[in-house]
């Protein structure tokens, strides 16, 4: 009989293992955070002034990359939204940065992290490629142009609903549906998503260095090669309106010669992670104590 926690025990022994043999070292990074990233996006804390519990791991770790080149955290993150079987208030998160490395080097890693513990052999998907199909836009040479309006419209829905809703939605009802028993690296995204800080993929015209894997439905890790480019990044991430104070110092490290602005980054739910392992889509079964 499977033992849920003794099952996760096992998956992050596995995970830290995998990454040590890596040359990975692990790091901590604060969970209360000072910067206030929005309505919605952190969940207020009374202490010290105020201060936000993090939703993500992220530019907190990249800048620990000025101690060591290859870092990595599994903390605890905190959703302000509703939850539900998929989504818990407070979940764990692997995070982590390697510098000079590119994309498909972390693709094989994510890889070798996640194939032992999962029932399927990845399959990759492009999400350019699909759109070219449908639409007859190839984003690795042609620029978005009427893509928004003509995606929303495939959609049923209004011209003023931002892009980055629309893609999500897009991806999520065309693409994602496929990973029903199986697993699927969706790669090739769009520029005018939620993940604007991946890099423009060289001798593309609006395609990222981005992945997501999903299993049965499940998104279990995201990843992608850093934007080099300090304007490109911030033009993007403003268009989407998620530049924040983290990103600026992240950006403040990196102008200083601290941090290099050449990485890759990958995150892992844990419990998601637990969740494709065992085919238990109830992320409460892998939550290791009752709510206090």
């Amino acid at each position: 009989m499977l033992n849920p926690i003794v099952m996760k025990s096992d998956l992050l022994f596995s995970l830290r293992d995998t990454l040590r043999a890596e040359t990975f070292v692990e790091v901590v990074t604060p969970t209360m955070r000072k910067a206030d990233l929005g309505t919605g996006r952190r969940l207020p804390v009374d202490l010290d002034g105020g201060r936000f519990l993090r939703a993500m791991i992220g530019p907190a770790l990249r800048v620990n990359m000025e101690h060591h080149r290859r870092v990595f955290e599994i903390g605890a993150c905190f959703r302000p939204e509703k939850p539900d079987e998929l989504h818990a208030p407070e979940f764990q998160m692997l995070d982590l940065y390697a510098a000079d490395e590119d994309f498909e080097f972390l693709f094989a890693l994510a890889e070798k992290l996640i194939v032992p513990h999962i029932r399927y052999t990845p399959q990759r998907v492009s999400v350019a490629s699909h759109i070219r199909d449908r639409f007859g836009i190839d984003l690795r040479h042609e620029p978005l142009g009427d893509l928004p309006l003509q995606m929303a419209a495939h959609l049923n829905l209004g011209a003023d609903v931002p892009f980055k809703s629309v893609l999500g939605q897009f991806v999520e009802r065309e693409l994602e549906t496929q990973s029903t028993d199986a697993a699927l690296f969706l790669t090739e995204y769009p520029v005018g998503g939620d993940e604007p800080c991946a890099r423009l993929t060289p001798g593309t015209t609006a395609v990222l260095n981005r992945f997501e894997l999903l299993v049965d439905g499940i998104e279990v890790v995201h990843g992608y090669e850093d934007e080099p480019d300090q304007a490109a990044f911030v033009q993007r991430a403003r268009m989407v309106d998620l530049y924040d104070d983290e990103q600026a110092l992240a950006w403040k490290a990196i102008d200083t010669g601290r941090v290099p602005a050449d990485s890759v980054g990958l995150g892992i739910g844990i419990e998601r992670l637990c969740m494709a392992a065992t085919g238990i889509k109830d992320i409460s079964v892998f939550q290791q104590s009752a709510q206090f």
